[in-house]
């Protein structure tokens, strides 16, 4: 977005910027900020094979072990269908195996491999790198603030569905 405005005849000026009325909002200030994150973040994942959304799904298989297609699909808020795309390419990859459930034989579990989960431990070690670039400037007490915000704004949400 811009950094000037236009004035009644059309003219910009360099030193308002052109979303000066979106910008009281939170959600728009929420998606620029998501935006700048995950710019960069695409950036560092591309080189290891991943996308923001496999690498998502890669670390919750790693982190439950047996995880189901729909259930992860529920806790990345993707279609069932297009979760199906994605666990194909991490399996083509070699990352992960789909398995009959222990449970429920119209089920498929999720593992990891080895290859996976090293893929994992690097992807974690690049976002945790960015991360900790991306909040240098927050003291503890501005980041303690902040992620209690997004708790609240959250389980606003999440209580109204």
């Amino acid at each position: 977005m811009g950094s000037g405005a236009s004035t009644a005849n059309g003219a910009v000026t360099e030193n308002l910027p052109v979303d000066k009325t979106l910008r009281r909002f939170l959600g728009y200030r929420l998606k620029r900020a998501y935006n700048t994150i995950r710019s960069e973040l695409l950036g560092l994942l591309e080189p290891l094979g991943l996308r923001i959304t496999t690498y998502s799904a890669l670390v919750l298989i790693v982190d439950n072990p047996g995880l189901r297609q729909s259930v992860l699909a529920a806790a990345l808020d993707i279609k069932r269908s297009n979760m199906v795309a994605i666990v194909d390419e991490l399996e083509t990859k070699g990352w992960v195996t789909r398995k009959e459930h222990p449970s429920d034989r119209r089920a498929l579990a999720l593992h990891v491999t080895k290859t996976g989960s090293r893929t994992c431990k690097r992807a974690l070690a690049v976002c945790a790198e960015h991360e900790s670039n991306l909040l240098e400037s927050m003291n503890s007490d501005e980041l303690i603030q902040l992620l209690t915000t997004l708790e609240k704004i959250e389980s606003l949400s999440e209580a109204s569905q």
